[in-house]
């Protein structure tokens, strides 16, 4: 597929720190996966209701200049750059309705922690299918990379749309994928006079079989990427965020178009946000019917 058909990375840029450090993995990102890269700065309109578009202080030239001094320094050539007016949230997300993947900052300005955390139905409701990677400021480029992706699963339909994102960037990136389980076990276990041995983890037959059903198949399509398999008595943010801690990305699934909550992310999702140690993709089961 040309470059000109083929679905773009977008990323919102913002002047912020945190909008360059995005800039930077969505132009890795954009290589691993041949795509073009389109970095959209959104001037927020609502902040200056009275004035113009062409008489707005910002006219985003400056924040233009320092995204293309950060690709020029990472040697990367070729990326789209644009301003746009409007909801900052608004445009990305209609942006990445035929996009690869939207990336954004954790935080920053321009409305993009907004994006991040969902606080709009507007963004709820009018997310697509794209899957959103959302950069820590904690992220460190320079850093020397793990080699790994992990990837959350709870035997649910989602986590297989998880999955097929990690495995693909895993076979483009020569990374291994650790699909972790979080267990959910009861917090009075072991119960008393069924489990006598704390060390006996009756649940661990299921979680077993879940993470063997989850993968079925999985390695057959991607016979070089390696896997290992991981599953813990803990709660799924804590156990992802630690798991974040010696990889490149976390990736879990969302929720599904019908479901009306914020940026259809899921508790794990949202609150994975807020403890990651490394990017997280959202990746969204979409209804067939």
């Amino acid at each position: 597929m040309s470059a000109q058909l083929a679905r773009p990375v977008v990323v919102g840029v913002d002047g912020s720190r945190d909008g360059l450090v995005a800039l930077t993995w969505a132009a890795r990102f954009a290589t691993a996966r041949q795509a073009p890269l389109h970095g959209v700065h959104v001037v927020d309109e609502s902040r200056h209701p009275a004035v113009p578009p062409s008489d707005c202080p910002d006219d985003g030239a400056e924040v233009l200049d320092d995204a293309a001094d950060e690709l020029e320094r990472i040697g990367f050539a070729g990326a789209t750059l644009e301003v746009r007016h409007g909801h900052p949230a608004t445009i990305l997300v209609g942006l990445s309705s035929r996009a690869k993947a939207l990336v954004i900052g954790r935080r920053g300005a321009g409305g993009f922690a907004e994006l991040v955390m969902g606080s709009t139905s507007q963004v709820c409701t009018a997310l697509t299918r794209a899957p959103l990677v959302v950069v820590p400021d904690c992220w460190e480029p320079e850093r020397p990379r793990h080699g790994r992706i992990v990837v959350g699963v709870d035997g649910s339909p989602g986590c297989q749309a998880a999955l097929a994102f990690g495995f693909d960037l895993a076979e483009a990136t020569g990374a291994e994928v650790r699909v972790v389980h979080a267990a959910d076990v009861p917090e009075s276990y072991p119960v008393p006079g069924l489990w006598p041995d704390p060390n006996d983890n009756a649940w661990a037959p299921y979680a077993e079989k879940l993470l063997a059903a989850a993968l079925d198949g999985w390695s057959a399509k991607h016979p070089g990427v390696g896997v290992t398999t991981s599953y813990e008595a803990a709660h799924p943010v804590l156990l992802l965020a630690n798991e974040s801690r010696a990889a490149d990305l976390v990736v879990v699934g969302g929720v599904g178009r019908t479901e009306f909550t914020p940026l259809r992310m899921g508790s794990v999702a949202r609150g994975l946000l807020h403890h990651t140690h490394c990017p997280v993709a959202v990746i969204h089961q979409e209804e067939t019917s």
